[in-house]
């Protein structure tokens, strides 16, 4: 038997409602759920639609997920180890470990660089054309829509420290969570 996703990467996704989004909502509660996949965005999207809908009315929710894949059999050693060394720990939460773990240093098996850009919308078309430059016209640029700018990804890490020293309202994330969704919980009472 043959697993349909054994040719996929690994990839850490998260849903959460933060506090910062809903503090004005009554009974609010802040939640998240954080685990290793392999499914691709589109695939989790009707997961991410269902933790959305479990909020309270005109809860916001967020969608995020790794923009490094991450190596399966380092992670699987990780856990192993934790589980040795902590036999008392709840299996209700290895989910929630399992990302924890997948997420720490030396897990990415992909190198991709993440740069926060919440400066001049306008702009970005000029930020994008400067990481390209840096990094010689050799690698895939994309840049991704943010609540609070853009999300601009290259497929191989570079010498930074220049393109920084320009552009001030960037933010270097060598290995972080790249933003796919938000989606608000409406209720209707008829």
């Amino acid at each position: 038997m043959t697993d349909k996703y054994s040719d996929r990467p690994y990839h850490v996704a998260m849903f959460v409602s933060r506090n910062k989004d809903n503090k004005e909502l009554d009974g609010f509660k802040q939640r998240n759920r954080s685990f290793l996949t392999q499914k691709t965005i589109e695939e989790l999207m009707p997961s991410f639609e269902e933790f959305a809908y479990r909020g309270v009315t005109n809860e916001m929710s967020r969608f995020y997920i790794s923009v490094n894949a991450r190596k399966h059999e380092v992670i699987q050693k990780m856990l192993l180890h934790y589980l040795i060394d902590k036999p008392d720990m709840s299996l209700t939460n290895i989910e929630k470990l399992i990302a924890s773990l997948s997420m720490k240093k030396g897990t990415a098996s992909t190198k991709k660089f993440l740069f926060d850009y919440d400066g001049d919308s306008t702009e970005v078309s000029y930020f994008i054309d400067d990481v390209a430059k840096a990094i010689g016209f050799t690698g895939d640029v994309s840049a991704y829509e943010t609540p609070n700018g853009f999300a601009v990804v290259t497929e191989k890490g570079f010498d930074t420290r220049e393109l920084l020293d320009k552009w001030k309202d960037v933010e270097l994330k060598r290995d972080a969570m790249l933003f796919v969704k938000a989606q608000m919980q409406y209720r209707y009472i008829f």
